[in-house]
């Protein structure tokens, strides 16, 4: 189980790993503790929504058919869909091969520091991965970029307003407060600098890397929409 937390491009990793991990012939459930958008059948394989009809049969039929299968709790809105519990998720788990979680939300910004109560981390989770968006580099540290900005502000020690660089960034996901806390025993947990686009960018990435050690056990940057991804 790999639960995906942070900000910058959360669902697209996970479709991205779904759609990998089907490459290579493994069942695949995605779900969320939080929230999600609706998304083309074509990316998330069959939507099962539990306050809409019991799921156990069509989940068989599903990952017995096309090998995934995207489980979520209730419709909110016709663009917005409520997740499931941890507990729920943890029950579910055992269904597929790789089960993917979205557990955290970030209103669409790119960097984040959770507040006490996120992330939302079932507790079969193995794997941890925080997303970092880079395109907040060379930003204002302000809400456009950054969610929770005041846990960010108090994280860093950096004012509102200031450049985002590859040391605050860093700064962010590796304080006592922030993510490298909500890794539980037994959990393996490691980053994911997404939207490293070009060169210029992944030079960025790797300064980044250097400060995220040894908070972390694995850093990757790449790109989750285009699959590009290097080990840093």
């Amino acid at each position: 189980m790999v639960s995906v937390v942070g900000a910058g491009g959360k669902t697209t990793l996970v479709y991205r790993l779904a759609a990998e991990a089907r490459m290579v012939g493994l069942t695949v459930l995605v779900t969320t503790t939080t929230h999600m958008g609706t998304l083309a059948e074509a990316t998330t394989g069959p939507v099962l929504v539990e306050a809409d009809a019991a799921i156990e049969e069509d989940l068989t039929r599903a990952l017995a058919t096309v090998g995934r299968a995207t489980v979520l709790g209730r419709r909110l809105r016709p663009d917005k869909l409520e997740g499931l519990s941890p507990e729920r998720v943890d029950a579910l788990a055992a269904r597929a091969e790789v089960t993917l979680v979205e557990a955290d939300g970030a209103r669409g910004r790119s960097l984040k520091v959770p507040a006490a109560h996120e992330p939302v981390i079932p507790r079969s989770t193995t794997i941890v991965v925080v997303v970092a968006g880079l395109d907040a580099l060379g930003r204002p540290l302000d809400a456009t970029s950054v969610h929770r900005l005041d846990l960010v502000t108090a994280a860093t020690g950096a004012p509102e307003g200031m450049t985002i660089t590859p040391a605050l960034v860093a700064a962010a996901l590796v304080h006592p407060s922030s993510y490298p806390s909500r890794v539980a025993r037994g959990m393996r947990g490691g980053v994911f600098l997404n939207k490293a686009d070009d060169e210029a960018v992944m030079g960025e990435a790797r300064a980044i890397a250097a400060l995220l050690r040894p908070a972390y056990s694995f850093v990757v940057a790449g790109s989750a929409r285009s699959g590009v991804a290097a080990a840093l």
